[in-house]
């Protein structure tokens, strides 16, 4: 099995870097400039109408750092129940220019290594996110005061690690900033920001760090086995 380098834009065509042999300890994958914008069991297959798709572009890309908690990685999958299974689900706004809530991608590829897996995982944290931060910055005023709500949110990855996981399951980690707007033209941006998924063909699970100056690149943290959170199920 291979994992495979990969650069991500906005512009909607894909091309690998060259294969690189994997097991238990694997190359990273090293994306820059990765930048995607929003202008219970999960059984969604599909996006809805009213996703933003991701468009994906591509440039080749070597990549320059070994993921070294490769061998961290526990030989069982995370120990999480489907019950608990949740993540951020906005409404729609009803004002121009609002942005729509954005839907999570379904079922992960049924091969989730290298290219796919990274791509996977950045589209489900870019809805992750954009979601959130819909709920936490919407007020739609009823007087005289002055509406809130989100007009962009971005997401720009800024490196990305992938390992082998047990049992056909792969884990990534993300490092990303981000930034938004929320009307009347209030703009935030995020510091780096740190996460790994574990996914494979049933389950999601999401593990971010809150540490403003991580350094744990050759440690298996956020650890989804010790941190993580049920994101997503599927059935069998």
């Amino acid at each position: 099995m291979t994992i495979l380098g990969l650069f991500i834009t906005r512009n909607g065509s894909s091309m690998c870097a060259m294969p690189i042999p994997r097991r238990r300890l694997v190359k990273a994958l090293g994306i820059t400039g990765t930048v995607l914008s929003s202008a219970g069991c999960f059984a969604l297959d599909e996006t809805s109408s009213h996703e933003t798709t991701d468009s994906t572009d591509t440039r080749t890309e070597t990549p320059t750092t070994t993921a070294g908690w490769a061998t961290e990685i526990p030989e069982t999958p995370p120990s999480v129940s489907c019950k608990a299974v949740s993540r951020p689900m906005a409404e729609p706004v009803d004002r121009e220019g609002a942005l729509a809530p954005r839907d999570y991608p379904g079922r992960p590829p049924s091969e989730a290594a290298g290219k796919a897996a990274v791509e996977y995982v950045t589209r489900f944290e870019l809805a992750y996110r954009h979601n959130d931060e819909m709920i936490s910055n919407t007020d739609v005023a009823t007087g005289d005061e002055r509406d809130k709500y989100l007009t962009r949110f971005d997401i720009s990855v800024q490196n990305s690690w992938v390992a082998a996981g047990p049992a056909d399951s792969s884990v990534v980690r993300l490092q990303y900033v981000g930034s938004g707007t929320i009307h009347p033209g209030i703009e935030f941006d995020y510091i780096t920001q740190y996460v790994t998924y574990y996914i494979d063909s049933t389950r999601v699970v999401r593990a971010r760090t809150t540490q403003n100056d991580f350094v744990g690149t050759d440690a298996l943290d956020p650890d989804p086995w010790v941190d993580g959170d049920p994101v997503a199920c599927f059935e069998k």
